[in-house]
């Protein structure tokens, strides 16, 4: 019956140690040998995406940075992108200074910052994937090692508006952050309300804002459309706001158990939370 699995990373594939348990790789193994395609679609970026989706061996196109691009499963290069326009993120950059918020950029596996603080300082590495199983020293150094140059970390040092205004079509995404919940409420309703974004609350302090029209949502229709996949033969799973769209949208919308109260009510149904292998009890309970 369905034809496609599309699955959130943190929160839904991954558990709270940010880790692909032995049963979720397992479940999705064993779905993809039964001849339905698995997916991922995440906010992080386009060379997590990958190497998580390399994990398990997944071959059909990734969707990273919240949909604003796709990305091919074999080498990790986009397929498609939908970027930040110059004039809207500088529109960006006045609303956040007047409250004296955090923010941050995304380009293709760059995280742009103005200096380097304890707020970003391991935003990249906290991309990358964690195996546990590897016991020494000298293993998890060469792991560390190996995926440290997927993602970079510039420091811009300037302005950010006479930065912005040098990237044309090559930022995608940006995380804003503030620490004070009324503040951090306005910003987001004024720049949703701009109609120049998608934002979407991404955790207790944070959100993200893609361009308008960016979703997962849309980037798995686009994706469908090419592959020739209905709409009633695609299952996602996911925990938070930033899934919404692609839950409502999907022949079977699967909320976690940890996601929160109003992602579950939309839902079709509910699995087990991260903590107790929720991707795997629905990959056995619906799918296969």
């Amino acid at each position: 019956m369905y034809k496609l699995l599309a699955l959130d990373l943190d929160g839904t594939m991954l558990n709270p140690d940010k880790v692909i348990t032995p049963m979720t790789r397992s479940s999705i193994q064993q779905l993809m040998s039964a001849n339905v395609n698995v997916t991922i679609a995440s906010g992080r970026f386009p060379a997590s995406v990958w190497l998580h989706a390399r994990e398990v061996s997944m071959n059909f196109p990734l969707v990273a940075l919240n949909g604003a691009v796709t990305v091919d499963p074999v080498t990790g290069q986009m397929l498609e992108g939908v970027a930040l326009k110059t004039e809207d993120m500088l529109f960006m950059l006045d609303v956040i200074e007047q409250e004296g918020a955090y923010i941050h950029f995304y380009g293709y596996n760059v995280l742009y910052v103005q200096e380097i603080n304890d707020i970003n300082r391991n935003w990249a590495l906290n991309n990358r994937v964690n195996r546990p199983e590897l016991d020494s020293p000298e293993e998890l150094d060469e792991h560390v090692a190996e995926q440290a140059d997927f993602i970079r970390f510039v420091e811009v040092g300037q302005d950010f508006r006479t930065f912005v205004s040098q990237m044309p079509e090559m930022l995608f995404k940006a995380a804003v952050i503030c620490s004070d919940h009324d503040s951090r409420e306005k910003l987001f309703h004024i720049l949703e309300e701009s109609a120049l974004f998608q934002c979407t609350r991404t955790g207790s302090l944070r959100f993200d804002v893609n361009s308008v029209g960016v979703s997962k949502r849309g980037a798995l229709e686009r994706l469908c459309l090419e592959h020739h996949i209905e709409r009633s033969q695609v299952a996602v799973a996911g925990d938070y706001d930033n899934d919404l769209d692609m839950l409502q949208w999907a022949g079977l919308g699967i909320a976690m158990g940890n996601a929160e109260p109003h992602v579950q009510e939309i839902a079709n149904v509910v699995t087990g939370s991260n903590t107790e292998d929720g991707v795997a009890q629905a990959i056995h309970t619906f799918l296969l």
